[in-house]
């Protein structure tokens, strides 16, 4: 796949001493801006994922794994760390979620630094969520503690709620994973990708 001209002036644009280098690398590489907006992506990127031009960071990666990427994002532009690596799920344009591990490091230009730098490298393609399948991040937490072998008290504990609580969280991810007990939410979450 061709980039586009528009796409190749914005690499020249953000990383003026680097567009030779990265604009010829063969896996999915990316740039955000300081403001968590991707600028640039290669073609092998948009083989990949699609087109995820101005799209922010919160409109790509999945609910669940938003907040670790912007605290990632943000230690790169405020400069307390150089580069991370995570593996994050990213909503592609076509919808298609993909699991994805990714290294990234600040982008400086001119002594500043202008963005992150990034390479996504897909593991696989997960199931697609429809919106009742989609838990709430509290959800997630219990699922986790419970895919972990916690009781609803070791689970209150962790978490600072009541056991009633943690019951209900228990039956709020049932009803919208469509199980009946605990065990099969785990299942069902393994199949879904989402553990």
């Amino acid at each position: 796949m061709v980039a586009d001209k528009a796409n190749i002036e914005e690499l020249r644009r953000l990383a003026p001493d680097l567009a030779p280098s990265i604009g010829k690398l063969t896996v999915p590489a990316y740039i955000l801006d300081r403001s968590g907006t991707v600028r640039w992506i290669n073609a092998a990127g948009i083989a990949h994922f699609g087109d995820l031009r101005g799209r922010k960071i919160g409109q790509i990666v999945d609910r669940e794994f938003a907040t670790l990427a912007r605290q990632e994002f943000a230690a790169k532009v405020l400069g307390t760390v150089d580069a991370t690596e995570a593996t994050v799920v990213v909503r592609c344009a076509d919808g298609r979620r993909v699991s994805v591990d990714i290294s990234s490091a600040q982008l400086i230009s001119h002594g500043s630094i202008v963005g992150v730098f990034g390479l996504a490298d897909p593991s696989h393609e997960l199931p697609a969520l429809s919106e009742t399948t989609q838990l709430t991040p509290r959800q997630m937490t219990v699922l986790r503690q419970l895919a972990a072998g916690k009781s609803t008290r070791d689970i209150a504990e962790a978490l600072g709620i009541s056991t009633e609580t943690v019951r209900n969280h228990v039956r709020g991810l049932t009803a919208r994973l469509g199980v009946r007990s605990r065990l099969e939410a785990v299942i069902k979450a393994h199949e879904l990708g989402l553990l």
